[in-house]
C-alpha cells in the first residue's frame, strides 16, 4: 500500500479561475429535494437530496495528449478547463487497448476475460447476458438514461438496448467529405481536412444530440445520465480545417523510434489498422512528410472534439445543471505515434494501455488536483454508482475511486492489469495463438505471453519505468531483476486464473 500524491493545478489568471468557480460543481448532497415528482432515489441519497446527474464523455483512441496533462503542443481549453473543477488521474489504464473490449470491461465493470469480451465482434450478452451495465444501473433507479455516438462498439448490434431509456441513435457512418475520398471504397486517405462547419463531420452530430438531451432533461426536470461517445481522434484522422490549421506550423518529433531493446515479436503488430488507408504503404516506415501529416491529423482531431466538449458543457452551464452533475472525461486506449516502431493501439504498452480520466464531482475536496495513484477503467463503474447512491446489481471487478476524489492522501494499492491476443486478425477473424497478460505498477510492467496451444509461456518482458513514461530495454532474465520478475509473475498468474482481487 503506497500513499499517493496529487498536486494542485495551477491556476492562470484571475479571469480563468472565476470561470472555474462557475464551471466547479457544487456540493453532492444539496438540499433541492427530488428533481422530478415520484422519481425513484437512489437507496445512498438521503431522503430530501437530489440525485446527481451524469455526463459521460467517452473519446476514442485518446491518449493523454492533452494540455491538462502536460503535452504543451494540445490545444485543449475546454478539458483543460473541466480538469480545474475535478480530479485527473494520471495514471489510468485500460483494460485492453482495442475498442469493443475495452468498453465492454468499462461499460460492464467486468475484466475482459470475466465478459468473454477480447475481440472487436463478440457482443458481451452473448456471454454475460444477465449482466446490468453502468447505464442500466442508473436507468433502473430511475434516470434518464441516453446515449449519442460511440459509446459501446461502433457495430450497430452492439448498442444494447437495455442500456438506454430510448434507442441510440443510428450512429453516423461516413467518414470523409473531400471529391477525391469519395471513390466508394471504406478507406480513403488517413487524414481528411475539409473547410467545413463542425456538424459536418460525425462529432459535431454527436455534440447536437449531446445539447438537445440537455435541454429535454432540464425541462422534464428528470436526473439523468447522458453518454456522449466521440468518435476522433480514430482513424481515419478527419476534422474541419480549421483545427488542423492550429497544427500546421508545429513541427512534431516521434520518440523514441526504436522498440524496446530485446522485446519479443510478439509484443508488436505490422500497423495493420494505420496500412489499411490508401495512402500508407503496406510495409515499410513512412516518409517524414507523412509522419508529420498524421501528428497533425490525429492533434487536430483532439481539438475538434475539445470543441464539442465545449459547447455541451457551456450548455451545461446554461441550463444551471452543472452545479448538480458529475462529469467524467475518458479515452477508451491509448496510441501508438510511431514511438516503438509502432502506429496504432493494439499492445500491452504503456503508450496504448494508458488514458486519460477526469472526474468532477460535486464537492469532492480533490477537485483541482491531479492524482498519480494508479487505477484502473475498471473503476469507472463502481465510483459512479457510488456517487450515485446506487447499488450495484451484478458483480463489479473494479473499486471505487470516491477515496481518491475526497482525500488524495488515500492509500491505495497502485496495481493495474492489462491483457492483449495475437495475432492481430484475431481480433475479426481468426482464432488466436497467443495471450499476453500484463500488470502496471509503481515502476515495473510485467507482461507474460502464453502459446494458447501448449499452455506454456512462449516470452516474458519486463520493464522498469522509475522516472519514463515508455519502455526502452526489456530486462525478463536479467538475474539482477529476479525477485521483482518473481513478485510480478506471481500477480500475472493469479489475475490469469482469476484469482486476483484488488484490496
Amino acid at each position: 500500500m503506497i500513499n499517493t500524491s496529487c498536486h494542485i493545478i495551477n491556476k492562470k489568471t484571475a479571469g480563468y479561475q472565476a470561470d472555474m468557480t462557475r464551471l466547479a460543481i457544487g456540493a453532492l448532497a444539496v438540499s433541492l429535494g427530488l428533481a422530478a415528482e415520484g422519481c425513484s432515489r437512489g437507496p445512498g441519497v438521503p431522503a430530501g437530496k437530489q440525485m446527481p446527474n451524469v455526463l459521460f464523455l467517452l473519446v476514442d483512441d485518446l491518449r493523454p495528449s492533452l494540455g491538462c496533462y502536460g503535452d504543451s503542443l494540445a490545444v485543449t481549453p475546454h478539458i483543460d478547463r473541466l480538469a480545474e473543477a475535478g480530479v485527473v488521474f494520471t495514471r489510468a489504464y485500460c483494460q485492453q487497448a482495442v475498442c469493443n473490449p475495452s468498453r465492454t470491461s468499462m461499460l460492464t465493470g467486468l475484466r475482459p476475460d470475466e465478459a468473454g469480451v477480447t475481440d472487436l465482434e463478440t457482443h458481451f450478452r452473448d456471454r454475460v447476458p444477465d449482466v446490468v451495465t453502468l447505464p442500466q444501473l442508473f436507468k433502473n433507479n430511475g434516470y434518464l438514461t441516453l446515449g449519442a455516438g460511440k459509446v459501446y462498439h461502433a457495430t450497430p448490434f452492439i448498442v444494447d438496448e437495455l442500456s438506454w431509456t430510448r434507442p441510440i441513435p443510428p450512429y453516423e457512418t461516413r467518414k470523409y467529405l473531400l471529391p477525391e475520398n469519395q471513390v466508394g471504397t471504406r478507406k480513403q486517405n488517413a487524414s481528411e481536412g475539409a473547410d467545413v462547419p463542425d456538424t459536418a463531420y460525425t462529432d459535431g452530430k454527436t455534440a447536437a444530440y449531446a445539447l438537445k438531451y440537455l435541454e429535454e432533461a432540464a425541462e422534464t426536470g428528470s436526473p439523468f445520465f447522458l453518454a456522449i461517445g466521440f468518435n476522433k481522434p480514430h482513424l481515419p484522422f478527419n476534422a474541419p480545417k480549421k483545427y488542423r490549421d492550429i497544427y500546421q506550423d508545429r513541427d512534431f518529433v516521434v520518440s523514441p523510434r526504436e522498440r524496446p531493446a530485446g522485446s519479443p515479436g510478439l509484443a508488436f503488430h505490422n500497423w495493420e489498422e494505420l496500412r489499411g488507408y490508401r495512402d500508407i504503404p503496406d510495409s515499410g516506415a513512412l516518409t517524414p512528410e507523412k509522419e508529420q501529416e498524421l501528428w497533425q491529423g490525429y492533434y487536430a482531431c483532439i481539438s475538434y472534439v475539445d470543441a464539442q466538449i465545449g459547447k455541451i458543457m457551456g450548455k451545461l452551464e446554461e441550463l444551471n445543471l452543472s452545479e448538480n452533475t458529475i462529469i467524467v472525461l475518458w479515452g477508451d486506449h491509448g496510441f501508438h505515434l510511431g514511438e516503438q516502431d509502432t502506429w496504432g493501439k493494439s499492445t500491452n504498452f504503456e503508450l496504448d494501455a494508458r488514458v486519460p480520466l477526469i472526474i468532477s464531482a460535486p464537492g469532492m475536496k480533490g477537485n483541482g488536483q491531479t492524482c498519480d495513484a494508479i487505477v484502473e477503467t475498471l473503476d469507472i463503474y463502481p465510483t459512479l454508482s457510488d456517487l450515485g447512491g446506487l447499488q450495484p446489481e451484478s458483480k463489479l471487478s473494479g473499486v471505487s475511486l470516491r477515496p481518491l476524489l475526497e482525500d488524495h492522501g488515500t492509500e491505495w494499492e497502485n496495481i493495474a492489469f492489462h491483457q492483449f491476443i495475437r495475432p492481430y486478425d484475431a481480433l475479426r477473424n481468426r482464432q488466436p495463438t497467443h495471450v499476453g497478460y500484463s500488470v502496471r505498477t509503481e515502476d515495473w510492467r510485467c507482461t507474460w505471453w502464453w502459446d494458447l496451444s501448449t499452455g506454456e509461456v512462449a516470452e516474458k518482458e519486463l520493464y522498469r519505468l522509475e522516472g519514463s513514461a515508455i519502455e526502452r530495454e526489456n530486462l525478463a532474465g536479467n538475474p539482477g531483476f529476479a525477485e521483482i520478475e518473481e513478485e510480478l509473475s506471481e500477480k500475472i498468474i493469479s489475475y490469469k486464473s482469476g484469482n486476483y482481487n484488488k484490496d
